[in-house]
């Protein structure tokens, strides 16, 4: 190898380093399916063949050719390699097929002859595969791959008989008495991604024509009928495989998918039922596709129930308990819910989100520090970014505005738009406390770097409105409208914000007639349009739309206008009645106690 690494590193005086950077490439075995938890064979887990890895992304990177063939190259044959491959990575494919097919015919060697096949896929150039795959196959017949290759390559050229011939060595190839479905497994897969789905299905049907007592040739032919949406001959097969095996827990599962698939969800069910009545009732991915289904079916008491027997039969289980727990928190079930979570976090798995869901827990009992405890732990993942706002939303629940807005500033972000989040629950921190010329002073600062975000000048807006800078509301409603001009709750806005605090009814009357045609059956437009027909003096029309909104919301803002309206029109009784209502399920609110003093109740 001596004369060859000499010629390489001359290479890099011409070419560049990138001329002898060949990296190492996807090792040529067929390796079967991994299974993690609760997997089962319904899923068809199979090994990728070098046609699907090349179609679904870039062209792989080639193995060390230089330093792992089997004979020394002469110089002439090394240069083409390098030639190819710089070709390859360049795009110039016919190029590389040609270099790399006029080595492979000299060499034999099978790793060229391999790398020869996989450029070739990937420039769709079926007639070059052929021919450089046989040679792959020739030069290396026990290769599982090489046999999937070039099966792949005959469905192409619509060769099915070849294709069959090639995955019937390949089965020989991989038969394995402790994996016994691992080469259908494989096939099932690859002919489910094949586009013509008849000729994937005549290729099936051939391979498990005299193979009808093969449980695992019948489950593959079954799982294929199934992705091509074949359920009723899908359904056919695999219960001929339950006849063959009938405690086959992949089987049943597959079985009770394809009944779901049809629109049978309670057939489904019933199956799954009966059989964990009997010989499957400790299998836990027969229990737990079950437990899954009834979720689906939004019969979350029984799947919980399903979840909580599953937990028992195994205990260290950090899925199931988990969902137990999260299920037990949807439907209420408290102690439940803390039980099974606890369970998982002294399990050791799903820390992040369990102290999350113990958080909620905590919540829902009315204990705040626990709560906020639990949050705290969520320091990473997918629910960090809900905890803390929750450590935030619980400090204002407790008026220390103080505590909500220093943490909130500690929260790190992923986007933009939790930035944005984080920018505007700020300032309605700032809000809640009353403090609006803060807020105003903070939101102007943002929209100093940010003038086209329209979700901060509407929250400026409303600040500039309790500080009665009518003005400056108006301006940044324009504003907003200039670049939204379909906003219906900025139409709204305005035109509530000029009825209520103006004279100008009659432009009122117009921006809010433009938001109603966009949000007729909006409480807030409503109302608006309530209040500035009473501003107008059409008292009638002002209760009819009122009397709608009260409808559509019991929103307190909504029963003030309402009994205003009725008060000043002669009915006091049904103002009262509306007041006294609205006052009952909002003891503390500052409108309407406000409106009912200025009446003299």
């Amino acid at each position: 190898m001596k004369v060859i690494r000499y010629f390489c590193i001359s290479l890099l005086l011409g070419f560049g380093l990138q001329a002898c950077g060949i990296a190492p490439n996807q090792s040529g075995d067929v390796k079967p399916g991994v299974e993690t938890g609760h997997t089962t064979d319904t899923d068809m887990p199979g090994t990728e063949s070098s046609e699907q890895l090349i179609q679904e992304g870039e062209l792989p990177p080639a193995d060390d050719l230089v330093d792992e063939l089997q004979t020394d190259v002469p110089a002439h044959l090394l240069y083409k390699l390098l030639v190819a491959e710089i070709a390859g990575q360049r795009g110039e494919l016919n190029v590389a097929i040609e270099n790399y097919t006029d080595v492979a015919r000299e060499t034999h060697d099978p790793k060229v002859a391999a790398r020869a096949t996989q450029i070739a896929l990937y420039a769709k150039e079926y007639d070059k595969a052929l021919e450089v795959a046989n040679l792959w196959v020739t030069v290396d017949p026990d290769n599982a791959d090489a046999r999937q290759n070039l099966a792949s390559i005959y469905l192409q050229l619509a060769r099915p008989i070849d294709a069959v011939a090639q995955y019937e060595k390949m089965l020989t190839l991989l038969h394995d008495e402790q994996n016994p479905g691992h080469g259908f497994t494989i096939i099932a897969s690859q002919l489910a991604r094949e586009p013509d789905r008849e000729l994937a299905m005549s290729v099936m049907d051939k391979l498990v024509e005299n193979r009808q007592k093969d449980p695992y040739a019948l489950f593959a032919q079954a799982h294929l009928a199934m992705r091509q949406a074949r359920f009723e001959t899908a359904l056919d097969t695999l219960d001929k495989a339950l006849e063959i095996k009938p405690d086959w827990a992949g089987a049943i599962i597959l079985r009770s998918r394809i009944l779901a698939m049809q629109g049978a969800r309670a057939e489904a069910l019933s199956y799954l039922e009966k059989v964990l009545e009997d010989e499957m009732k400790d299998n836990m991915d027969v229990g737990l596709t079950y437990a899954r289904m009834l979720t689906e079916a939004r019969q979350l008491d029984k799947a919980l129930v399903e979840f909580i027997r599953l937990a028992e039969l195994d205990e260290h289980d950090v899925e199931i308990n988990y969902y137990a727990g999260v299920l037990a928190l949807q439907l209420n079930k408290l102690d439940e819910a803390q039980k099974y979570l606890e369970k998982v976090l002294k399990l050791g798995g799903r820390v992040q989100e369990t102290n999350y869901y113990l958080g909620q827990v905590a919540e829902q009992r009315g204990d705040q520090q626990a709560a906020m405890n639990r949050y705290s732990f969520v320091r990473h993942g997918e629910f960090y970014f809900n905890a803390q706002l929750r450590i935030v939303s619980l400090l204002a629940d407790k008026k220390d505005f103080d505590a909500a807005i220093e943490h909130l500033q500690t929260v790190r972000v992923d986007n933009s738009k939790q930035r944005l989040q984080l920018i505007l629950l700020e300032g309605d921190l700032l809000r809640e406390a009353e403090r609006y010329p803060a807020a105003k002073d903070y939101y102007t600062k943002v929209l100093d770097t940010m003038p086209n975000e329209t979700s901060v000048r509407y929250a400026r807006a409303l600040v500039a409105e309790k500080l009665g800078e009518l003005d400056l509301v108006e301006s940044d409603l324009q504003s907003i409208l200039k670049l939204e001009p379909a906003n219906a709750q900025v139409l709204n806005a305005l035109g509530y914000t000029l009825a209520d605090r103006t004279t100008r009814y009659e432009e009122a009357l117009t921006y809010i007639q433009r938001a109603l045609e966009l949000e007729p059956d909006d409480a807030a437009v409503v109302d608006s349009m309530g209040w500035v027909q009473y501003r107008l003096g059409n008292y009638q029309n002002a209760i009819q739309h009122l009397r709608r909104a009260a409808e559509l919301s019991q929103d307190p803002e909504i029963a003030a206008h309402l009994g205003e309206v009725l008060w000043v029109s002669g009915d006091k009784k049904g103002a009262r009645e509306i007041w006294e209502k609205s006052l009952k399920e909002n003891p503390d609110d500052k409108a309407l106690m406000d409106i009912m003093k200025r009446f003299g109740m």
